[in-house]
């Protein structure tokens, strides 16, 4: 199979080291040589200078802001978030470095290619982290959308949204890319699945295929759940894991 003019999209990493690892592994296998991070490198997960340190080390086209990176980066509050979150999040700011939370703090919100974009959350006001889950946000995301194809992450959970349609895609593996329509197309998440399926999730594109294609990759959860409960973090963060929830 010739991936070289493929992209591997990943998203929510979420402090999740065996997860990434799992999937840096599986696109290396593929060949992928161009590789972009839609967001949230931190939260939940306990090995969070860790998941920077390997991004870090790869040649990502991009990387992008995403709202626990910000919440991290920042000093005050994080808004809108449970007590459990936030007591994360503190904890983050205590395991990363000075540089690192600064790295954060600087990503950018959103990036245009050649042929797609990308940005975490939507289009429609990307600071104010609204989620894509519906007809009425994909609508809104799509006035801001110039490209044919935009790739987001946020809500943990695979969707793609075409402009016009008044439903989600049901989801199954591979989806085409269509020529005269926009479409938005969710790649999960790394490090903390929400479809009830507890593997990693990414997407590559193929643009020689002209479609997008869910890749879901087991990892090892009980590292990373003994990695939450060993730091002393909530422990529904580590529970989730197994459920994909």
């Amino acid at each position: 199979m010739n991936m070289t003019d493929s992209v591997a999209i990943i998203s929510d990493i979420h402090a999740n080291l065996p997860a990434l690892t799992a999937v840096l592994e599986d696109s290396d296998k593929l060949r992928i040589e161009e590789l972009i991070c839609l967001g949230d490198i931190v939260g939940y997960g306990a090995q969070p200078a860790e998941c920077i340190e390997l991004l870090q080390s790869r040649n990502f086209c991009v990387v992008l802001r995403g709202n626990h990176d910000a919440y991290v980066a920042g000093d005050g509050e994080p808004p809108n978030v449970s007590p459990e979150t936030a007591e994360v999040i503190r904890w983050t700011r205590g395991k990363v470095t000075p540089e690192q939370r600064t790295y954060l703090g600087a990503l950018p919100l959103t990036w245009q290619g050649r042929e797609y974009e990308a940005v975490h959350a939507s289009l429609h006001q990307p600071e104010q982290w609204g989620y894509v889950l519906e007809p009425a946000a994909a609508a809104q995301h799509f006035a801001h959308q110039s490209k044919p194809l935009c790739l987001i992450g946020h809500s943990h959970q695979p969707k793609m949204f075409v402009e016009g349609e008044d439903r989600a895609l049901d989801i199954t593996s591979l989806e085409s890319v269509r020529a005269n329509r926009k479409q938005v197309v969710n790649v999960g998440a790394v490090g903390q699945p929400r479809d009830k399926d507890e593997r990693a999730c990414y997407v590559v594109y193929r643009r020689a295929e002209q479609d997008v294609w869910w890749r879901r990759i087991p990892y090892d959860i009980a590292a990373a759940q003994k990695a939450i409960l060993d730091a002393g973090l909530p422990g529904k963060y580590a529970h989730r894991l197994s459920l994909g929830k």
